[in-house]
Order: structure tokens, then sequence, then C-alpha cells
């Protein structure tokens, strides 16, 4: 299918392919990046909910000539299994443990489509945006938590076009379904942490807001950075520097377990909860190459009074990438908050560019210029 005949279409191809080519997307150029590797990968996995599905998944999908695919919720491929022939054609187009396969850096295809609109999805062939991907039909479905209702990842069925048998689709559907009865039966309620740490202090557990000190939020947002666990003596050290303590850690550790409860487990200290932030989310933005999407989600500097080591370091990365981002971009928006933060003369410069003379803005960037560069 080329662009052309996008009016003849199924419905859901034609919406997903529109907001793809509206993405940018290069049905010729584009191939799925890689974001993580083997490790990052592994620890993403013992932190992620559809880990105790996947067994269930496996057996239920199993089957010739195919492989069975389960993702996150932001598209990137946690596991990866099935016949080894077919895995190794997949690994060829980048169809791999680690790589992301959200629309918007890859196109139109089951997994990414189903993210999206949170329905069963299938691509035939030639409905996939990128032409690299038309030798392959695909089939997801989406997972849902079936305690709160969550997305937690989809569940995806793929293989060469000439052997994916059309019971497939039915066949991943009702193995999503399956999970979601096992989640509901076999696993615990996952608790959901809200960490929004950029500009300001706010978060919240399930929902409940939650009074946090500048230490509380420095260690949630350490425990967050590093979800397979860590040492008290390596939290002191991320916390305090050399000088620090792990008594004065442990401490701190009590103190944030009375509003945490179980959340916060121990050796190592680790978070048991699906943990979402606006600074989690510039930096997987950041990791996957979407400048515009980290920009949107960037809302200042992380934990702006903090002097821990972990803050400094991740707030200084941030803040360069997301800069960069936008000086290349040419994000008016970005740069003005940029340009609110500090006398940065290259900022300036360049909103004195695209700012038209005519806007109010244009002098007050042009004397903060001058007063710059003297």
């Amino acid at each position: 299918m080329d662009p052309g005949e996008l009016g003849a279409a199924r419905p859901v191809i034609f919406e997903s392919w529109r907001r793809s080519l509206d993405a940018r997307i290069d049905p010729d150029r584009h191939e799925a990046p890689v974001v993580y590797g083997p490790d990052e990968v592994a620890d993403l996995r013992g932190a992620h909910p559809l880990a105790a599905t996947v067994p269930l998944l496996t057996h239920t999908l199993s089957m010739d000539d195919t492989i069975m695919i389960v993702t996150d919720t932001r598209g990137h491929i946690l596991w990866c299994e099935g016949d080894n022939q077919v895995r190794h054609r997949a690994e060829r187009v980048h169809l791999t443990e680690g790589s992301r396969w959200s629309e918007d850096v890859i196109g139109t295809n089951a997994m990414g489509t189903a993210l999206v609109t949170g329905r069963s999805v299938t691509v035939h062939s030639r409905e996939h945006l990128v032409r690299t991907y038309h030798g392959w039909t695909c089939a997801a479905s989406p997972i849902h938590d079936p305690h709160t209702g969550l997305l937690l990842g989809v569940v995806d069925v793929s293989g060469p076009l000439k052997t994916m048998h059309p019971a497939v689709a039915q066949l991943v559907s009702a193995a999503a379904r399956l999970a979601e009865h096992h989640l509901q039966r076999f696993a615990p309620r996952q608790h959901v942490l809200t960490l929004n740490f950029l500009g300001g202090l706010h978060a919240g557990l399930d929902g409940r807001p939650l009074a946090l000190t500048l230490r509380n939020a420095e260690v949630l947002t350490a425990l967050a950075l590093h979800p397979k666990g860590l040492t008290a003596e390596q939290l002191a050290l991320l916390l305090y520097g050399e000088r620090g303590n792990p008594t004065t850690v442990r401490a701190e550790l009590h103190r944030l377990r009375a509003q945490l409860g179980g959340v916060l487990l121990t050796r190592p200290y680790r978070l048991d909860a699906v943990v979402r932030g606006d600074f989690l989310d510039v930096r997987s933005a950041l990791r996957s190459g979407d400048a515009g999407k980290a920009t949107r989600h960037y809302h200042g500097d992380l934990l702006p009074r903090s002097d821990a080591p972990v803050v400094r370091e991740e707030r200084a990365d941030l803040a360069a990438a997301v800069r960069k981002g936008a000086l290349e971009r040419g994000d008016l928006d970005a740069l003005l908050s940029f340009a609110d933060n500090g006398e940065d003369a290259e900022v300036l410069e360049r909103l004195h560019l695209l700012l038209p003379v005519t806007d109010p803005r244009h002098a007050l960037v042009s004397s903060r210029l001058r007063r710059a560069l003297e």
C-alpha cells in the first residue's frame, strides 16, 4: 500500500497511517530504534507487572514459524520468544528485545497501533507504513491491569506473511484476556507511584497525595532511576556524596516507609510499584530520540532546591539534552522557558531570530541579549 492508496485502507489502518505520517515517519528510511541493551532489558523485565504472565503467554501462543512478543506501554519489546529461524530474521529488522515499536517512531504496526487504540489490531503486509516490514503480518492485543484498568503493555504474534494463519488474531486476543485473568487471580494489586519533580515537588500513591520532604523526594528519585534496587551504602553516596553515612540513609528510609508502606522494599532498597513521573517521561523520550516529546514533558529543573549528587547529575543531563533539542528544533515555547531561567546567550540569540519584531517579547529578548553579551 502506498500513501496514495490510503483512502482504500481499513479505518484503523487509515487513522494509523495518518498519525504516522503526521509524525514524519519515512516509509523508505525509518527502522525501529534499539533503545535498551540486554542488561537494561533484564532490569525492566524484573520490575514489569507482565513478567508473571509471560510463561502463560508463551505456552498459549507457541506455534511454528512465528514469534511471541510482549511490550511495555511505550512499545519497548521486553520479551521475544519463538521459532529460532523467525527470531533471526526478525533481529535483522530490529524486531527484537530492547527495540521500540510505538507508532511515533516506526509508524503503523500491530503493537504500536494497539497501544494507541487500546484495542486488538492485526496489520498485514503492506498495511505496515514502513516498507521494510511488508513481508510480515502481526497481531497484537493490549493487556490491562484487572485491578486498576491501567494499560500494562501488549502481547503480539508476528511472522512471515505466508506462514501466519488467519485464526492467530483471535488466539492473541484470547491470550491477552487469559493474562488479565491470571493477574486478577494470582498477582497482587500493583501500586502506582507518581513522581512529578520537574520545577516542583508533587507526588502521589494510588491517587492519594503524598506529603514529601525534599530528602524524601531525593530518595525516591534515586530509587526511580535505579529500579533494580540500591544498598544503603549506594544510596548514601548518591544522596550525600563521599560524606554519606548509611545509618543516616536507613533512618530516612524508615521515615519514608511510614508513608509508602509495603511499596518500599529492602535488601536491596527498591520500589514495588509502577513508577511514573515527569522526569522519567523526559528521560525515556530522550533515550528514544524523541526531542519533541521530551520538550513537551519538561516543565523545569529536576528538584531545583536539591543538592544531592544523584539529582544534580540527572538535572544537568536532562536540562542540557532538552535545551539542545529545543535549539535544534527552534521550539519557541521551550526556548522561552529556558530564557526565563537565566541569561543564556545562545537561547536568547535563537529567540531573537525566531520572534517577529512586532511581538512584544522581541524587545525584551533583545534587551536581555545585549546584557548577556556585555
